[in-house]
């Protein structure tokens, strides 16, 4: 299906029709993969770990995978025996012997780690532009939410490489509209990662679907932002159509500036904000920076503005918890007696 050479990525791309929009007003998310999850372990001696990892590295590069597996099997530290069972079948996929790596991984008695060892073999493969064995090995997956995951994650890691086009078409043959957004969002989040601004948002704006689109764009931004790249984030933040995404990813926007002290363009992209309660949150974070900042003067007018955009909202679980939160600020400033009425508000509002 997909050519053994393959050409670093160049704009213009092809995803448009990929990511669809859907009826429905939120997709069906299935599960993410759970984590590798290992007991802990009682303590071992490192020299005996360290050589047990390095017997079984030694058979396996011998030939002698049973032995090998056996030897990696015996290492009491659970983390050091996944590791050693893992790169041993790593170095046989890429070594070209993918049979004798799946076999190897079958012998693993853990499932959990059977699994992680098959995800870690097909992105690894994937980073190596061995595009067709690596879907291979992520075929053997029994578990098609376990396969849907993995088979995404080698569209992103070929993003991550500069293999656009492969991840694009592995996207275009996903079964669900939901696994081809997913797909198409991951890899244009990357894409902004690793540095790739222009052509993250260029694939982002060929989402159809509004939610997919404004959410991937939400994360653009911060991943943007990460890199201290404000001026983009907020071009890209108000390029958003979905309101409630745009007054999220602004208001993220504003607590990031926040944190940074940059109190001026807080308050300003602040004040941009549609959203009632986005707006009061994104003001009690900047009110909250400058007490830690010992600026209580600073604090209080925004407070209070913060206060007066929460009275407003028409939600009462956003006003209890925005209220809840301001009345914790007025009293780490030692306003208790204001922290205390608008707890009797909370009190009313949530019928106790």
């Amino acid at each position: 299906m997909l050519a053994n050479s393959y050409p670093v990525f160049a704009a213009p791309f092809n995803s448009a029709g990929i990511c669809v929009k859907e009826n429905a007003s939120l997709p069906t998310l299935p599960l993410a993969p759970l984590p590798l999850l290992t007991l802990p372990s009682l303590p071992v001696s490192n020299q005996n770990t360290s050589g047990l990892r390095y017997q079984a590295l030694d058979l396996a590069a011998q030939g002698k995978l049973e032995q090998a597996l056996k030897v990696a099997q015996s290492i009491p530290n659970d983390t050091e025996r996944f590791d050693t069972l893992s790169n041993i079948a790593d170095n046989l996929a890429a070594a070209g012997k993918i049979s004798e790596a799946l076999k190897f991984v079958q012998s693993i008695e853990n499932p959990g780690q059977r699994l992680q060892t098959l995800s870690n073999i097909s992105n690894n493969l994937a980073a190596l532009g061995k595009v067709d064995q690596a879907l291979k090995v992520a075929g053997t997956i029994e578990d098609n939410t376990q396969k849907y995951w993995t088979v995404r994650g080698i569209a992103i890691k070929l993003a991550e490489v500069g293999r656009i086009p492969q991840s694009l078409l592995i996207a275009k043959t996903m079964k669900t509209n939901y696994e081809k957004c997913s797909t198409l969002s991951g890899v244009a989040i990357k894409l902004a990662e690793v540095g790739q601004d222009s052509q993250a948002v260029q694939l982002a704006k060929t989402i159809e679907d509004e939610y997919w689109q404004s959410s991937t764009l939400n994360q653009i931004v911060m991943k943007l932002l990460e890199a201290k790249k404000l001026t983009q984030a907020l071009q890209i933040a108000n390029s958003i159509t979905d309101e409630y995404q745009k007054s999220s990813t602004l208001h993220d926007i504003v607590v990031n500036l926040a944190d940074s002290s940059e109190f001026t363009q807080a308050l300003q992209i602040a004040q941009t904000i549609n959203s009632h309660s986005q707006k009061a949150s994104a003001l009690i974070k900047i009110a909250a920076r400058y007490r830690k900042t010992k600026q209580p003067s600073q604090a209080l007018p925004i407070l209070a503005q913060a206060l007066e955009l929460t009275q407003k909202d028409d939600v009462e679980y956003d006003k209890a918890s925005l209220l809840r939160e301001i009345a914790d600020e007025y009293r780490r400033l030692g306003e208790k007696d204001k922290a205390l009425e608008l707890l009797s508000q909370v009190d009313a509002l949530e019928g106790n």
